[in-house]
């Protein structure tokens, strides 16, 4: 074999090669998947996952079941610390006590607090009469305390308040201007709904009301304690009466129309509906098996 021979093989051998392991590294198997970019910086799905590690395990659950949430405040960290280091702000000194109110855990954290904190300095002061009107307005409520008691409290409310509005201002402002990609389909594949938390949609609510069987509509949200410890009682009753009713589960937060319709106002709240599709029975809270089976037997349904 030429010299000349020997070089192109081994310059297409680099090539396949190369090509390989930009495959592995970045679309393969030990690939790291982008859910999204943000002004060019990526957040991968290890980074991710590495962040939902982090969290309490009776939270990490809820936040499997919608990661969207997670990653979009993942979004909102990153444009700040973009935007502090853009304006040369950076952590405080080692030996530096740190605010007692910014439960600083990391250098990251430190960051993002030490930039909300130059900006909201720039706030103009609260004028007095401020919290002088509001005490005015409200001193009916205030169960008789002292005028110069309260008048702190007002003045700590309104100023927190403030705060709190002029960092949603400014972190709607950095997502503005800022260039993000998400890849939805791979934040998809990260969504895990534990057994017994599935949700059905309003057409399936609009089918079963005029099924002609008895049905149990429970509107709720997985996010909320009672209506998740909800959830296996439901599950045993749709077990117990099968093919005697239906049993629902409509998630208030996508179906806000639907549970204005109802006039939802608490959750979980526990809806019974006759064969015709008529409302005969609701109950604000959980309920237990027993309590529903009572209910289920007081109608008729069973």
């Amino acid at each position: 074999m030429s010299k000349k021979s020997k070089i192109k093989i081994a310059v297409l051998t680099v090539l396949v090669l190369g090509g390989f392991a930009v495959y592995l590294f970045t679309i393969g198997p030990l690939g790291k998947p982008v859910l999204a970019s943000v002004n060019g910086e990526t957040i991968s799905v290890a980074r991710f996952q590495a962040e939902l590690e982090k969290i309490d395990p009776a939270t990490r659950d809820l936040v499997k079941e919608d990661p969207g949430k997670m990653l979009d405040v993942m979004i909102t960290r990153t444009l700040l610390l973009q935007q502090a280091k853009k304006e040369g702000v950076a952590a405080p000194k080692a030996g530096v006590a740190p605010t007692p109110a910014a439960g600083l855990d990391d250098a990251e954290t430190a960051t993002i607090m030490a930039y909300l904190e130059k900006k909201l300095a720039a706030l103009p002061p609260l004028a007095p009469e401020v919290a002088e009107q509001i005490y005015e307005a409200y001193k009916g409520q205030m169960a008789g305390r002292k005028k110069e008691d309260v008048i702190p409290l007002i003045r700590q409310m309104v100023e927190e308040q403030r705060q709190a509005e002029e960092a949603e201002k400014l972190v709607a402002g950095l997502r503005k201007d800022a260039k993000i990609e998400i890849d939805g389909k791979a934040l998809q594949t990260l969504v895990v709904v534990p057994a017994g938390m599935e949700t059905q949609s309003e057409a399936d609510f609009r089918k079963a009301l005029a099924g002609g069987k008895p049905l149990i509509v429970d509107f709720g949200s997985n996010s909320c304690l009672p209506c998740r410890q909800l959830r296996p009682v439901l599950q045993k009753v749709r077990q117990d009466y099968t093919g005697k009713l239906e049993v629902l589960i409509i998630d208030v937060q996508k179906y806000q129309q639907l549970a204005a319709e109802y006039q939802v106002q608490v959750i979980p709240t526990v809806v019974f509906f006759d064969r015709a599709g008529r409302e005969v029975f609701r109950q604000q809270g959980f309920m237990s098996e027993e309590k529903v089976k009572e209910r289920l037997a007081k109608l008729g349904f069973v």
